[in-house]
């Protein structure tokens, strides 16, 4: 089997090429970037970073890995072309150092192998600069080894992992919090003025990274003999299943917990205590229900792997699977309280990414299951959940929240179906231009209220899209949204014929 591919400790050649290439993409970053606003400019910067690979770099010319790279370059750089989001900014970066890594490792070694060579290159890439200019200078560069987390035994690992669980379950609910005193978090908000010179360092670190590829796989090492007396143990064979059954009744317990207290106060109805609203109950647990079922996650993993304690002992089979179920409950009684949540009090970007993230959590732990029933293994399990989670993310990307939220709130809005919250026009707005479609369709149904500030809200949008943009700025969600103001250039103000006699209302 191929060895992961690790960076070549050697500086690179000093190709004529690579020195003529840096200086031209930092000027080209600063011409497109700076004092200006981020769109297609940043989809053509990473797609300039992917001609510079093949132009400074040694390439695999087979046709395959070729074709490979470039569709996952394209579909890395789409999201980027609809907008600039944080989602299609990560994509993209995503494209490029796939079709880089291909393009001069090719597919030869196997996905696993180019996954793990993506994976250094995100982390190690920025850095790069800096270890070749030490290197250059033959100054000695410190490598840190990775050093090794000896097993945990008797009661201290249940213990810590339970407190664990007990610190997110507290930021997840007010009732666990105020019973814990949950220590206040620190807030650290570094504050960096960037300026030109700053801006032409970082450029220069981004591109380097792809200008001198340093990426490549180890020859393949030759396999080792031990004897079955003198082999290293698995990581998973050294936890002792008496710890691991410590752990899963503790997690049981505690889990038990929140969920008799959402079956009391969510489902039961039972009064809160004084100064908690359902509201505050509701919504807080949203995020930390996350690392939690992701922690849930990655102890099953350990203790139902192939030869685990998990595989010997059916009373830890019993016990992962009612920790499963509780998972699954919570999950329920999350995406529950959420929705009856923005019923009342509408739909905002932070719920709607609720959502989406407990939806990712059901499919996980609905994953989980199967790979207990099927007898499959772990890597089966994290590349099903790494899928569902690229394709999910992905189509994130591509999508218009702002808009989506604005149309939800108004379509449910007591304005225009007679039921529910009324259209909160203020954080409508305050989503941007995106929402004008939808406060469009509540004018004519605003009876009562005062639109002067939403007009000229809507105006000044208007404005600002007959002004020529800079082409670097340029999006197709921009363009959708400057050819719709271009049909609609004036706000619809003119009420419902419902509303023209007061009395109706």
């Amino acid at each position: 089997m191929l060895a992961s591919p690790a960076l070549s400790p050697a500086l690179p050649s000093l190709r004529p090429a690579r020195w003529l290439l840096l200086p031209a993409l930092v000027v080209l970053g600063d011409r497109l970037f700076y004092g200006h606003a981020v769109g297609v400019s940043l989809a053509l910067f990473l797609a300039a970073l992917a001609v510079t690979v093949p132009l400074a770099n040694p390439v695999r010319r087979d046709a395959r890995s070729l074709s490979v790279a470039l569709i996952l370059l394209v579909l890395g750089l789409l999201p980027l072309v609809e907008d600039a989001g944080v989602l299609a900014v990560l994509f993209g970066i995503g494209g490029l150092i796939a079709f880089a890594v291909i393009v001069t490792g090719g597919l030869a070694p196997g996905w696993a192998a180019t996954l793990a060579a993506m994976r250094r290159m995100l982390v190690a890439g920025p850095f790069q600069i800096g270890f070749d200019a030490a290197a250059g200078l033959h100054r000695p560069v410190a490598m840190v080894r990775g050093w090794r987390v000896e097993s945990v035994v008797g009661w201290v690992l249940p213990v810590l992992l339970t407190g664990l669980f007990g610190a997110l379950f507290a930021s997840a609910n007010p009732l666990i919090d105020a019973w814990l005193n949950d220590l206040p978090r620190l807030s650290l908000e570094p504050k960096i003025a960037p300026g030109r010179l700053f801006a032409w360092g970082l450029l220069a670190a981004l591109a380097w990274p792809f200008v001198a590829f340093r990426l490549r796989h180890r020859a393949p090492k030759a396999p080792t003999t031990a004897t079955p007396a003198t082999a290293t143990p698995a990581p998973i064979a050294m936890l002792d299943p008496t710890v691991i059954g410590r752990c899963l009744v503790l997690f049981n317990l505690l889990f038990a917990v929140q969920s008799g207290l959402d079956l009391l106060y969510l489902w039961g109805g039972l009064a809160l205590p004084d100064g908690l609203t359902y509201a505050a109950y509701a919504h807080r647990g949203a995020y930390p229900l996350i690392a939690t079922a992701l922690l849930a996650a990655a102890f099953v993993l350990i203790a139902m792997g192939p030869g685990g304690a998990g595989e010997r002992s059916t009373l830890i089979r019993r016990l992962v699977c009612l920790w499963i179920g509780q998972n699954v409950l919570l999950v329920v009684s999350a995406i529950l309280r959420l929705d009856l949540y923005v019923a009342v009090y509408s739909l905002t970007l932070v719920r709607a990414a609720a959502f989406v993230w407990m939806g990712l959590v059901a499919i996980g732990l609905l994953l989980i299951v199967a790979r207990i029933a099927l007898r499959r293994s772990n890597r089966w399990l994290v590349a099903m959940n790494g899928i569902v989670l690229l394709v999910v993310l992905y189509g994130c990307a591509l999508a218009n929240f702002s808009a989506i939220v604005s149309t939800y709130n108004v379509e449910h809005s007591r304005e225009l179906c007679g039921a529910g919250e009324a259209f909160d026009l203020g954080y409508a707005m305050d989503l941007g231009s995106e929402a004008i479609p939808a406060v469009d369709r509540f004018f004519p149904y605003a009876f009562g209220y005062d639109l002067n500030v939403a007009a000229k809200w809507r105006a000044n949008h208007v404005e600002q899209a007959k002004k020529p943009a800079d082409w670097r700025g340029w999006s197709f969600r921009r363009y959708r949204l400057e050819r719709y103001l271009e049909r609609r250039p004036f706000a619809p103000l003119t009420l419902h014929p419902m509303f023209k006699n007061p009395d109706i209302r």
